[in-house]
């Protein structure tokens, strides 16, 4: 009896398996799920003012990238990271950076469905996260050349590098 249960049981578990692989937690959905992304290069290109890349490195389990650009000198980085999968997740991880993690959601920034502003915010470092259906972009800047107390500038230099982010990724 106990053997017939353990049989059903399995069955009914590889069953189910079997009729539901690939709709796992991390499958890409929504509207960036079925083009190509845009590279960092594309980025770097559009944007025009980007140190030069120092690395580009695909995410693991998901659809994404993150690149690293840094001047010569290594005072100044900017750091673009984009991240794929389904727009439950998306949303979850967005609305836990802004509850627990520091980020503080902008109206006032119109990338995506939201954005928020990352939890230290200063003249020499500041990042942007943009949530939009099922992909997060983040975009940041630490640059120690700048003075701390200037980080209306960094966010400025940040927003803009984070709409050419956010306009290179879009489907067309």
């Amino acid at each position: 009896m106990a053997i017939g249960v353990v049989v059903v049981i399995g069955v009914v578990v590889g069953a189910f398996v079997l009729l539901n692989r690939g709709s796992s937690y991390d499958a890409v959905d929504g509207k960036y799920g079925a083009a190509p992304l845009a590279t960092c290069d594309d980025v770097a290109a559009r944007a025009g003012n980007l140190p030069p890349r120092r690395s580009d490195t695909p995410l693991e389990g998901s659809k994404g990238w993150l690149c690293t650009f840094t001047d010569p000198a290594g005072a100044a980085t900017v750091h673009l990271d984009v991240e794929v999968t389904n727009t439950q997740r998306q949303r979850g991880r967005f609305d836990t950076q802004t509850a627990s993690a520091g980020y503080v959601v902008d109206p006032a920034t119109h990338l995506g469905e939201r954005a928020a502003w990352g939890p230290v915010a200063s003249g020499r470092s500041c990042d942007l996260m943009v949530l939009d259906g099922n992909a997060t972009f983040k975009a940041g800047i630490e640059d120690w050349n700048q003075t701390t107390d200037d980080a209306h500038t960094c966010k400025d230099r940040v927003k803009a590098i984070a709409q050419v982010l956010y306009d290179v990724m879009k489907p067309r």
